[in-house]
């Protein structure tokens, strides 16, 4: 009897085979994958959310793609159910598939944190973050990218006095367009208002390599070991440990890892995890 395909993971083929783009399904014991025509550089991993996994599996499998040149995105069930337009947004660019608007004929403009919210709502994998300064790139009266920066932080383990940085939160851009050069116009103009040292910003290996900020001049200083996360099946919310309801976090704190995975499944959360973080700066 051969493995019968999910609900989330037929739905998701059906929604690429919509936006034109040519995909198909395949299994490699029971993990369940989706290749692309025309683009063997790229690979789904299809991850429901089921117990008997680890980090170490998923860290292992993307070395084993990485050798042969493919990267492999870990799309779990609940990022498909919550972000479905998000992700088909993010695929259709990783397979280049996006118009290119060229960054010297945008604007910049500086926006509010309610408008970042709406645009990173629609247009991030991750939604919205609170950040200080929020900028936007306009073609015409058209918002076509935006990026949130942190407020600049004295990084007193520096070996020059006064030393700062700023985080790099959120860059996203408009479905279905690239602007290139959008990003660097945008920390261009940040540097040029606030004048930090270097700008820092993660990349999720569940998602990115980190090659697209290598040729903007960022530098990989760290990478951070699979974060245990709680997700929340009542509603698909995810969250990382120190962020739980504090009513959770206390109880979990008097209780050993089997006793909170017991516990936290009669809340209706289960565990799982990410593959780490890429942390890279780009000095200035």
């Amino acid at each position: 009897m051969g493995i019968k395909v999910a609900a989330w993971q037929e739905n998701l083929l059906d929604s690429l085979m919509l936006k034109g783009i040519d995909a198909a399904l395949y299994y490699a014991g029971n993990a369940c994958f989706i290749r692309f025509k025309g683009h063997e550089q790229l690979v789904l991993n299809l991850i429901p959310l089921l117990p008997g996994l680890t980090p170490e599996d998923l860290k292992q499998l993307q070395s084993v793609y990485l050798t042969e040149g493919v990267m492999l995105v870990q799309l779990w069930e609940d990022i498909w159910l919550n972000r479905p337009l998000q992700v088909l947004s993010r695929i259709s660019s990783m397979l280049g598939r996006n118009s290119t608007v060229h960054g010297r004929k945008t604007k910049v403009k500086s926006v509010t944190q309610t408008d970042a919210d709406h645009f990173f709502d629609h247009f991030h994998l991750q939604g919205s973050a609170s950040a200080r300064y929020k900028y936007a790139l306009t073609l015409g009266e058209e918002v076509v990218a935006m990026a949130s920066f942190s407020a600049k932080r004295k990084m007193t383990r520096r070996a020059r006095e006064g030393y700062t940085s700023v985080e790099l939160i959120r860059f996203a851009t408009i479905d279905g367009i690239t602007v290139q050069g959008g990003l660097s116009k945008l920390i261009r103009h940040l540097v040029k208002t606030i004048a930090p040292n270097d700008v820092m910003t993660y990349t999720d290996m569940d998602w990115s390599s980190g090659k697209g900020y290598v040729k903007l001049g960022f530098e990989l200083a760290d990478t951070s070991a699979p974060a245990e996360i709680w997700l929340d099946t009542a509603n698909m919310t995810r969250y990382f440990p120190h962020r739980l309801p504090d009513e959770l976090r206390s109880a979990l704190s008097l209780l050993s890892p089997d006793e909170a995975a017991a516990y936290m499944k009669s809340k209706n959360y289960i565990r799982i995890f990410n593959t780490g973080n890429l942390k890279y700066i780009l000095p200035l």
